[in-house]
Formats: C-alpha cells, sequence, structure tokens
C-alpha cells in the first residue's frame, strides 16, 4: 500500500481498536492518483472567472492529489467506513474522531496493564506512546521524534519543557494585566485540569455521530446530517434576531458587519453578510457537539462561536480558512486546522446560498444536489454544499499533505450569493478549531472557553438522560 502522509505523528502510539464495521469500501486508497478529466477547451479572458485572478489554477501536480468521492459515499448517510476514520487519524492527527460509546471506560486498565508491562520490560526503542507524549516530549524528552513525523512540530518551535511551561504562565499573566482579567497560578491550573476533566466526562456522554456523507475524499470535506435539531437551529436564530437584553451574566451576543475580510494586502476576500460573536457559554450545544465530533478532550482550542446571516444577494467570494504563518501563530493558538459550519435554516431549491469548493468538482458529474451545474475553469463543475437545515459540514484547511505548504490550498471555497428571489435568510453557525490552546477568545469581551464548563456539562447531561 502507498504511504500516508509525513503529517502524522504515528511514533510508538499504542492504538485501540476503533470498533468500527466498514460500510463501503473505496477504490482509491491512500495516496492514489486519481485521474481527473481535463477539458482541451479554451476560454477566453471574459469567459474567466474573477477567482482565478486572486487564486491561480491549481498546478497540475497538486490536482493529482485530489481524490473525488463518489455516490454512494456523498448521497447516502451512513457511518464512517474504517478507511475514513484512519484517514483523519493519520493525515489530519484525529485520533478520537467520533469515537463510539466507552472509548473511554477502559482507559484505567489500559494504565494498569502498561504499568505492568513497564515492569517486565527495560524500556526500550519499542516503547509505546500516546501522540500526547510526541507533542510533549521536548529536546530534553526521552523520544526521539523525526522532523517530518509531527504536524505539531512543523508550526512550533521545540523547547524544555520546564522553559515552555515558564513562557506559557508569563504570557498568560501578560494578558491579565494587559485585560484586566486574573493572573494563571497553580491553583487555577489544578482547578482547570479538574474542570477538563469533567467535561471530556460529559461530552463523552453525547452519542456519537452516524449520518455522515463524504462529499470528498482528499482533502476530506464531510456532511454530518441532523448535527442540530430544528428546535436548536430555530434557538440560535433566534439568539441574534431577538436577543436577550443585557443581563448580569454578561452573554450578550456581539453583532459585527464588514464587507472585508483580512488583515493583510492578500486577503481579497469580500463579505456582505452579518456574523453575531457569541459567549462559548451561550451556545453549549455547538460547542459540546463539535468538540465530540472530533474527538478532543477540552473545548479550549475553539475559536469564538459565531453566527452568521446571508440576506438576499449577500455572499461570501473564494478564500482560504487557513492562517498566514507568522513567528506569533503558536503562542495565539496555532494553525486553523478544522472548519465546522451548521446551516440553521433551508432556503429552498435554486436560491444560490450553498458552499461552493472551486477545485474539488468531480468532472461535471452532478451528485444529489452537491454538484451543480457552475463550471470551475478547468472542464469540471465545483463541488457545492446546499444548506439543509440542521446538518454540518467539516473540513480541513491546514493540512493535506502537500509537503512544504503551511496550509491546504485545494479547500478554497466561497459562500455563494443567496438569490434575490429568495424568500428565506440562510443563516449558519460556524467555529473553527486551533492547532493548540493557546488561543484567547477576544469578542464578546470577557468570553471565556472556562466559563462555559458548567453550561456545555448541563446540556450533556440532560442529552444523556433522554
Amino acid at each position: 500500500s502507498s504511504s500516508l502522509s509525513p503529517l502524522y505523528a504515528k511514533g510508538g502510539t499504542k492504538k485501540k481498536p476503533k470498533k468500527k464495521k466498514a460500510t463501503t469500501s473505496s477504490t482509491g486508497g491512500f495516496g492514489k492518483v486519481v485521474e481527473r478529466p481535463t477539458s482541451n477547451k479554451k476560454k477566453s479572458n471574459d469567459d474567466v472567472d474573477d477567482d482565478y485572478a486572486a487564486f491561480p489554477r491549481l498546478d497540475d501536480n497538486v490536482q493529482q492529489t485530489l481524490i473525488p468521492s463518489d455516490d454512494a459515499l456523498s448521497s447516502v448517510s451512513q457511518d464512517l467506513s474504517q478507511e475514513m476514520y484512519d484517514r483523519l487519524a493519520q493525515i489530519y492527527a484525529f485520533e478520537n474522531f467520533n469515537y463510539p460509546e466507552g472509548w473511554f471506560d477502559d482507559d484505567g486498565n489500559d494504565k494498569e496493564e502498561e504499568e505492568e508491562e513497564s515492569s517486565n520490560a527495560n524500556s526500550d526503542e519499542g516503547t509505546m506512546m500516546s501522540f500526547d507524549d510526541l507533542l510533549t516530549s521536548g529536546s530534553n524528552g526521552s523520544a526521539s521524534i523525526s522532523p517530518s513525523s509531527d504536524f505539531s512540530d512543523l508550526l512550533k518551535e521545540t523547547t524544555s519543557a520546564s522553559s515552555t511551561s515558564a513562557g506559557k504562565s508569563e504570557f498568560a499573566d501578560l494578558i491579565a494585566s494587559a485585560t484586566g482579567g486574573t493572573s494563571t497560578s497553580s491553583t487555577n491550573s489544578e482547578n482547570a485540569s479538574q474542570q477538563q476533566q469533567n467535561t471530556l466526562e460529559s461530552i463523552s456522554n453525547l452519542k456519537p455521530f452516524t449520518k455522515f456523507r463524504v462529499l470528498h475524499v482528499d482533502p476530506m470535506v464531510l456532511a454530518i446530517d441532523d448535527f442540530f435539531t430544528h428546535e436548536e437551529c430555530d434557538a440560535y436564530v433566534n439568539l441574534c434576531k431577538a436577543p436577550k437584553k443585557r443581563t448580569s451574566n454578561n452573554d450578550m451576543p456581539m453583532m459585527s458587519r464588514s464587507k472585508t475580510v483580512g488583515k493583510d494586502s492578500l486577503a481579497k476576500a469580500q463579505r456582505t453578510s452579518t456574523t453575531w460573536f457569541h459567549h462559548f457559554k451561550s451556545v453549549p450545544e455547538l460547542v459540546a457537539k463539535a468538540t465530540r465530533l472530533v474527538g478532543l478532550d477540552t473545548i479550549d482550542r475553539w475559536e469564538e462561536p459565531q453566527t452568521v446571516r446571508y440576506q438576499q444577494s449577500e455572499k461570501f467570494t473564494w478564500h482560504l480558512d487557513a492562517l498566514a504563518p507568522s513567528d506569533s501563530l503558536n503562542d495565539t493558538g496555532g494553525q486553523r486546522v478544522a472548519t465546522l459550519l451548521v446551516y440553521l435554516t433551508d432556503i429552498g431549491e435554486n436560491n444560490g446560498g450553498s458552499t461552493a469548493f472551486r477545485d474539488l468538482g468531480r468532472g461535471g458529474n452532478d451528485s444529489e444536489g452537491d454538484v451543480n451545474d457552475n463550471e470551475n475553469g478547468d472542464g469540471g463543475k465545483y463541488l457545492k454544499v446546499k444548506p439543509v437545515k440542521g446538518s454540518a459540514l467539516l473540513f480541513f484547511p491546514a493540512a493535506g499533505g502537500i509537503p512544504n505548504t503551511p496550509f491546504d490550498i485545494r479547500t478554497l471555497h466561497a459562500g455563494e450569493a443567496l438569490s434575490a428571489d429568495a424568500t428565506e435568510e440562510k443563516w449558519i453557525a460556524q467555529m473553527w478549531l486551533r492547532e493548540n490552546s493557546n488561543y484567547k477568545p477576544s469578542a464578546p469581551p470577557g468570553n471565556s472557553h472556562a466559563d462555559a464548563t458548567d453550561a456545555v456539562n448541563a446540556f450533556c447531561n440532560s442529552a444523556d438522560s433522554e
């Protein structure tokens, strides 16, 4: 079989069986080149879409890395096959993605077995290591990490454990003094650790998702049907349409409207929608379900939850979600490694409003409305995802195995303009996942991951009792 992306740190990781039954088999396989239909049709300058002026066509070698989906994967809701779970673990480093019920119940037994094995054998090169061990072993660690084995190491400096800990503490104290917040003390760290454990236990009570559609294999684009209930969708829209009066809980959303997004001259995307930033504690359903989906044990890697409204003729032009590399990126949360969108409304047929991926079409083969008749300039068609109330869309903007590229340029996408004749507005909830826990939310003022712990636990416990 062909090799996997070098971005995943396999090391000597001890891996539990996924307890997953493959629902379908893929003929692509890891790393297999899939021929992509090409067109000899030459387009005049008038025919070339504006997106190619800002974002050139993919290089032929990059196009050859694309692995489209097929009707069996993209049109039928079902659990993911073992191959897809393996891809999520080995390419995107989500080892616990959508873990089955009871996934963490036997951790104590595993630890006892590992201690017994350790007492019966001396440490050697075959010592089992967890993925977290690989991430935290620095220059003074016992584990040896190859330069290409770990995605996180590509974006951060390697330091000793003591200096890293001290640096994080000093940075937190500096932020606290500048913003009027509370300094991070050892006592707070212990409390945070206990809160994290409580949150993990409650989130793991949520049932795994079972209604996936694989819209594209590499880069992976997933639809999750029934991610939200219709009641949850309506509640999130009402959070913005009819916000309650300010209370002592300080949980009002913050509205922002701007036609231009981006912080530098390279950011050419234009957005004409309206965005509300939410306190984490105000949207526990979104925070908990998103964390459960990607298999995390903490919520502190998520950016601020947002709700976005598109009215008639409003859009978001071609853009990448990944952040530009910088020396300070790791200190502020690292790269965006996942994008999650949840569609809160139905917008009807032929009203636009789809989420479009320019380079991920399937050579013109329509499939259940996911790919429509808009040509992408290469003889194929855009992959378009039509909003369906309660469904979610997940993709990964910063990893895909393309060497020397800090983000996955293949995930270029846009929010298609909503038709001027549309009778319903398009509403979505969205969150971005960062690479590490250094991210500090800034909107609305006073927003905090820690403040959401009680609300997340309450939602998870109530969902478990139903």
